[in-house]
């Protein structure tokens, strides 16, 4: 079994998976989601959210138990074990490393950046957030955000609720090409800035994933509708990341 294989395989044992390309160090999904979903105000000032009916409790959606990164870079961060500061990590309470494994490597996972010695290096914690008794899951793999959706995702058939992305400005291709197979990942929710909506910032090419990844740049089958009713989930540098529903287009 090969690196791909076995990965796909580990992510098949998850019941709801969130997913984070580019990701850098930023651990702000799991602040949103294993602090029950507290809004920016309520995880970073200690405002109180107003009662929730019963009604609504009903209707609260499941929190993943999977949370994947992919990014080109931050090797020495990942490799490192129980060393994850959460003031480094976008974390506002507890982070706890409980457990963390080295899963078998990706060959040569990058078509648009170089592949290097850690390229295709994937990392497994067990945690523990905000003081909670469950224990998530986060895989951060050394690779393109690209190279995971089209050769592990779509590929394997992995479903993936829930995406989270901030800050993609992009230094080779733009989160706007995301929307393009959210249908196949049969995601419900993107969490985003405007970097990702497409049409908000005139449309980036994204001309490496065309070459590299055509598969990926095919019509958009969804469109992204954003949540008046829930806002300023999490401050971004460009601006808040906001919540959107996935509808057909």
């Amino acid at each position: 079994m090969n690196g791909r294989e076995y990965l796909a395989c580990e992510l098949k044992k998850y019941r709801s998976i969130c997913y984070y390309p580019s990701s850098g160090t930023d651990l702000s999904n799991l602040d949103y989601f294993g602090s029950g979903r507290k809004l920016w105000s309520e995880r970073v000032e200690g405002v109180q959210p107003p009662p929730v009916e019963p009604s609504e409790k009903n209707q609260l959606q499941s929190e993943p138990d999977l949370y994947i990164h992919t990014d080109v870079n931050f090797y020495q961060e990942f490799s490192a074990g129980s060393d994850l500061e959460p003031e480094d990590c976008g974390m506002h309470d507890n982070l706890e490393v409980i457990s963390f494994r080295e899963l078998p490597q990706i060959d040569k996972p990058n078509r648009i950046c170089d592949n290097r010695d850690f390229s295709g290096k994937c990392f497994e914690y067990k945690l523990r957030v905000w003081n909670s008794e469950k224990t998530l899951t986060l895989i951060y793999c050394l690779c393109e955000n690209e190279s995971f959706v089209a050769d592990i995702l779509l590929e394997y058939g992995i479903a993936v609720e829930y995406v989270w992305s901030r800050n993609w400005y992009g230094t080779h291709t733009y989160g706007t090409w995301l929307a393009n197979i959210l249908d196949r990942t049969q995601t419900r929710k993107v969490y985003t800035d405007w970097l990702c909506v497409p049409g908000k910032r005139g449309e980036p090419t994204n001309r490496h994933v065309a070459e590299k990844y055509p598969e990926l740049m095919v019509p958009a089958k969804v469109k992204l509708v954003r949540n008046e009713e829930l806002r300023w989930i999490d401050e971004s540098g460009h601006g808040w990341v906001e919540e959107f529903d996935v509808k057909p287009a």
